[in-house]
């Protein structure tokens, strides 16, 4: 059986996805991100995503969300 993650760690997946894998030229959606991690055995559907990335802005993440679900992590320049 494999072991599952632990819930709260789908934040730093989260982060990780955004630093990583977006930027203004390529934002990625909430339901692309959830799709990465169900198969990872993370349990998580958009709306959770969207709290994650909500709490992320909250902390002072510099995370532009954009119309039609995408976001991406503005790099410093």
């Amino acid at each position: 059986m494999k072991k599952s993650i632990a819930k709260k760690t789908i934040i730093l997946y989260v982060l990780k996805m955004l630093q990583e894998g977006s930027s203004e030229e390529r934002p990625i959606t909430q339901t692309n991100m959830a799709r990465v991690l169900n198969p990872m055995v993370i349990p998580c559907d958009r709306r959770t995503i969207g709290r994650n990335i909500d709490y992320l802005i909250e902390f002072g993440y510099p995370i532009v969300k954009i119309k039609g679900g995408g976001c991406y992590f503005r790099k410093k320049e």
